[in-house]
Formats: structure tokens, C-alpha cells, sequence
């Protein structure tokens, strides 16, 4: 018996195979405070070995200083 429904299962697989490198695609547009909350959350819960996330998020809102 799976957790997953056929379109989650769907929906992960799409996710997976359409992925791609982002590094070459930023723009300056201030993304929603809903939305960046929405990342940084899923970003918290992804997996990593041991849960040990060893990540680190900073959040430059100030355009002088991104530059």
C-alpha cells in the first residue's frame, strides 16, 4: 500500500526529471514574503544525512549589498 496518491507520485517524478542548474537565472524582483516563507520552510524539512541540515539561509533584501 502506498502513502502517496498516483498524481503526488506524478507530481514528485515531474519535479524530479524537469529539474535544472538555477545559477544562471537570477532576477532582482523581491519574491512575496508568502512565497519565500513557503521555500525556506520546505528548504528546513529537506532531507540530509544523519538530519543533521547543515545549511545555512541569509536573506539580503538590500539591493546595494546583493551588488
Amino acid at each position: 500500500m502506498s502513502d502517496f496518491s498516483s498524481q503526488e507520485k506524478s507530481g514528485l517524478y515531474k519535479a524530479i526529471y524537469t529539474r535544472r542548474d538555477v545559477r544562471s537565472h537570477f532576477h532582482s524582483n523581491q519574491i512575496p514574503d508568502e512565497i519565500l516563507t513557503r521555500i525556506l520552510n520546505a528548504a528546513h524539512h529537506a532531507p540530509s544525512v544523519g538530519f543533521s541540515q547543515p545549511w545555512n539561509f541569509v536573506l539580503i533584501r538590500d539591493n546595494s549589498t546583493r551588488s
